[in-house]
């Protein structure tokens, strides 16, 4: 019998931080990275990756100082009640944006490669109804569905790629290290959006089984999906050159379309990539409409979760459908991440650390 208790375990967790990230920042990562160090993009995510791993460590310090607190409870300790409920809103905001992009981004991928005679409302109101509907079943519903998939859809597509292999010039990554090293630093910068999702580490720790494993099992996931882009960019841009890359608006979607599966038992490979971005899309739709829920919780202080899930769906809808072009959207998305998506990543993180410790420090200098 299955527990309903919204614990999951350090591995379902793991399996949820791959889905979220990877699906949501490979589609796009090897254009973005080829624009900066051409044939050197490797080494860009590599940097990223560093950097991501340095991001968790800080926000995993945070949930480890009050393991069974929420994170609205533990900045409203530390910083005042207001600062923390301000806090909460730039973290609403900051979901509930990127749940817009999202949806905007999955309606018109798969309006323009699968479903081009459905409209895009359609598409969109189907995926976040969905979505809703496994956010108001819990944490633990979503973590338990991801497990079962992961399997199912993630070993085909590296098996995909791993077959692309065969295809791939290797001169198109020749010669290594010419990249201009101010353009490998911004670079490294700038494709940080392919991580975004990250922040919702903040608000996991109350949620695991283990919570003060919850650190080494996210640095562990981070590690692996820094390794597995790099892994496809690598791939893609041996297949066709940095140059032609960087012209590409999907990259990835591409590189499945040309991959000759052995007796052409699926004839269109980019449909198989499409069913784990799906489900990824999916993964982050969810995440982003439970987490916001929660949060409003939190800050208002009272109601149920799903009340706030369905108040929040209107308000994404409404937010896709009015975005401008995905071109303009990215640009918009970029923006959000360098602003409130650092600072919930790294710059709020590293203030309630340091106020935590001083306050540890002032209290033993009491005791004495």
């Amino acid at each position: 019998m299955f527990s309903l208790n919204d614990k999951v375990s350090i591995r379902q967790l793991q399996i949820l931080l791959i889905i979220e990230v990877f699906g949501a920042g490979v589609i796009i990562l090897p254009r973005k990275a080829a624009q900066y160090a051409g044939q050197d993009a490797w080494v860009l995510i590599m940097i990223t990756t560093i950097l991501a791993v340095c991001s968790v460590y800080l926000m995993t310090g945070v949930g480890r100082l009050y393991p069974r607190d929420s994170f609205i409870s533990i900045a409203s300790h530390l910083l005042s009640k207001p600062v923390g409920r301000l806090i909460g809103g730039l973290f609403i905001a900051k979901l509930l944006f990127n749940c817009a992009f999202e949806l905007r981004l999955f309606g018109e991928i798969l309006r323009q490669s699968m479903l081009p005679r459905t409209p895009f409302t359609v598409i969109c109101a189907i995926m976040i109804s969905i979505s809703a509907y496994a956010a108001a079943k819990g944490y633990e519903a979503r973590a338990r569905l991801a497990q079962i998939l992961f399997p199912l859809l993630f070993i085909p597509f590296v098996f995909v790629f791993l077959l692309g292999l065969f295809e791939v010039d290797l001169t198109n990554l020749m010669p290594v290290f010419t990249a201009r090293p101010d353009n490998i630093l911004l670079g490294s910068v700038r494709i940080g959006t392919a991580f975004t999702g990250l922040e919702l580490l903040l608000l996991v720790t109350p949620f695991a089984v283990r919570p003060l494993s919850v650190r080494k099992g996210m640095i562990q996931a981070v590690v692996f999906v820094g390794l597995l882009m790099m892994f496809v960019t690598t791939v893609t841009i041996a297949k066709f050159g940095p140059l032609e890359v960087t012209r590409q608006l999907w990259p990835v979607l591409e590189m499945m379309d040309f991959i000759d599966l052995p007796g052409s038992f699926i004839e269109r490979q980019d449909a198989l990539f499409m069913s784990f971005w799906i489900i990824s899309i999916f993964a982050i739709i969810n995440a982003s409409l439970f987490f916001s829920s929660i949060l409003l919780k939190d800050v208002l202080g009272m109601g149920k979760h799903w009340f706030y899930i369905v108040l929040c769906m209107p308000i994404v809808l409404a937010g896709a459908y009015i975005m401008p072009s995905v071109v303009q959207v990215d640009y918009l998305m970029d923006i959000v991440f360098f602003t409130v998506g650092i600072g919930l990543m790294i710059v709020i993180p590293a203030i309630l650390l340091i106020v935590a410790t001083l306050r540890k420090v002032s209290d033993e200098r009491g005791k004495s």
